[in-house]
Parts: C-alpha cells; sequence; structure tokens
C-alpha cells in the first residue's frame, strides 16, 4: 500500500502554494519554515504545487542550481525539479534535512518555491528592506556593500526586517513590496551582541567567506509593505544621506548581478515602479548604527511633514 499523502497549504506573497508529502516530518518542517505565511489571507492565481519526499539514497552535500528557460533542476545534496510553465515542482531530500526547517528552507525548498514566484508575477530586486514607520527602505548595493550590517543595525532599533538581501515586488493589482525573512548573515565581528559569551553559534560560508548566522526577530503578519523608498548605499567617510534622480537610481539598480539577470524585463518594470518617487543615497562609513539612526530621522521627519499636509 503506497504511504498517504497529506498537504500543507500556504499563501506565500499573495499567491496560494500547496506542498504535498507523504512523509509527516517535511511537512512539520515546511510548516514551521514558512510560519509567516500560514495565516488566512486573500490569494491570487493558479495554486503553485510543490512535493517534497525522503530520498534514502541521497547524501548530505551542496546542491547544485541549473535553470534552462522555465525550467529548474536540482542536483547533488537533493534530486528536485520546478516547471515555470506548469506551476509545480518536486523534489527529493535526504532524511537528515526532513527535521530541520531552516536547512530544508534554505538549501531546497526556498530555491523551488521562489522560482515559481519569480516567473508568476513576483519580480525580484537585489536589495534588502527594513520597515521605517508605513514605508520599507530598501538597501541596495552589491554584495559586500553594508546590507546586511545595516539590516542588523535596525534589528537592534527594532524595527522590522522583511529581507536583508532580495526583494520581491509585486505589480499587479497595485504595488507590494514582499519579503522572505531568513537570517542575517555577517561577519562574526559585526554581531558581538549576538555571539560573544553565548553558546557557539551557527556560521555558514557565504561567497567563500564565513559569516555569523543571525536569526531575524519575529512579527506578526506577514512581511509586506505598499510603500518604498530606495536607498542606495556607498562607503565613505563621512555619513551622509543625499536625494538622486529616479534615473540615476534606476540605472544602479539595473546593474544586475547574476540570477536576477535571468529575468531582467521584469526586473526592469519593478525597478521603475520602486523608484518613480525618487531615492536616496546613503554613505556608510564603519559604524552602521549611525547610519541607521540618520536614515530613522529622515524618514521620521518626512512622515510628520506629509501628515501635517
Amino acid at each position: 500500500m503506497s504511504p498517504e499523502v497529506d498537504c500543507l497549504g500556504l499563501t506565500i506573497m499573495g499567491r496560494p502554494v500547496v506542498v504535498r508529502s507523504a512523509e509527516p516530518a517535511l511537512l512539520a518542517s515546511m510548516a514551521v519554515a514558512y510560519a509567516d505565511w500560514r495565516a488566512e489571507g486573500p490569494a491570487d492565481g493558479v495554486p503553485i504545487r510543490i512535493a517534497l519526499e525522503v530520498g534514502e539514497a541521497l547524501a548530505p552535500g551542496p546542491v547544485q542550481i541549473a535553470v534552462e528557460g522555465l525550467r529548474l533542476r536540482l542536483t547533488g545534496g537533493a534530486d528536485g525539479w520546478a516547471d515555470a510553465e506548469a506551476l509545480n515542482g518536486a523534489c527529493q531530500v535526504p532524511r537528515e534535512l526532513a527535521g530541520q526547517p531552516r536547512r530544508l528552507a534554505g538549501e531546497v525548498a526556498d530555491t523551488l518555491v521562489l522560482f515559481l514566484l519569480c516567473r508568476s508575477g513576483r519580480a525580484p530586486l537585489h536589495a534588502g528592506a527594513v520597515m521605517c514607520g508605513e514605508t520599507a527602505l530598501l538597501l541596495a548595493g552589491p554584495s559586500g556593500s553594508g546590507k546586511s550590517t545595516l539590516s542588523l543595525a535596525a534589528m537592534e532599533r527594532g524595527l522590522r526586517i522583511l529581507s536583508d538581501d532580495t526583494v520581491y515586488i509585486q505589480m499587479l493589482p497595485r504595488l507590494r513590496i514582499w519579503g522572505l525573512p531568513r537570517p542575517l548573515h555577517v561577519f562574526p565581528a559585526d554581531a558581538p551582541r549576538f555571539i560573544a559569551g553565548a553558546p557557539p553559534r551557527e556560521t555558514r560560508l557565504r561567497a567563500g567567506k564565513l559569516k555569523a548566522v543571525v536569526p531575524i526577530a519575529p512579527w506578526p503578519g506577514p512581511p509586506v509593505a505598499e510603500r518604498a523608498a530606495v536607498v542606495l548605499l556607498e562607503r565613505g567617510e563621512r555619513i551622509g544621506l543625499e536625494p538622486v534622480s529616479p534615473a540615476a537610481a534606476a540605472s544602479a539598480l539595473s546593474r544586475l548581478e547574476p540570477g536576477f539577470d535571468l529575468l531582467a524585463k521584469e526586473s526592469e518594470a519593478a525597478i521603475a515602479a520602486v523608484t518613480a518617487r525618487g531615492a536616496w543615497r546613503l554613505t556608510l562609513t564603519r559604524d552602521p548604527g549611525a547610519a541607521m539612526d540618520a536614515l530613522m530621522h529622515h524618514f521620521a521627519e518626512a512622515s510628520a511633514a506629509a501628515s501635517a499636509i
């Protein structure tokens, strides 16, 4: 007799997602990994369907990702695929991942889910995002520009983190900026409060560099905003914040890094939407906390001025 297949229903970034598996531990881990998306809410479009199972012959190891048009393939430490035309996918994972929500999401599930979401109306934008009042500050810059350390400073100040590296832009029926909250990856020296004097923290190699893994503080409700301000990051000797034109901001954001260039047309439309009302350039020093204080002060004043009109 075949094992009984059960389902987990999610609403991720406003899209219905159904996860099927005959392995209870896999569904339980997915429920934990995507807890932000378990709440009932409006969803649009055809459901995205993903089937997961344990591959007893699979050994843990690096997962290799290959994309060809509308198809994605996972090999190595997983054996899976996703089809953006049919909006479905399937994957076998090593048994040890079945009971580890963070690893299951980070090594396999996020890849499948985001591949399908990004090809069904949620365009990726290479930027971190923190909430300042009702506005999502989109922190944009190449890898290593300071997005994660600035996000860590924001979290220490009680701000909500939508994402430390990528946001997803929904254009219709209205503009929405979605995040997928995952742990921050920062150099250990940049996160002393989270690692000094504490039990050994998780570390991970990112782009060949050892990073400390810092969980994002939980918040109720889905990670979404309907208003955004683009903040371009650069390094300098003094903290500074100055406005830049929508054209200059769009030009900076349009230098797509590998992975984002697979959806160049969709990214172009998303960039135009989030830069339409202008943007700012933030000069960062070695003190990300002071830079975040400057951002919070500026946007608090801007919000107060808008409310007074």
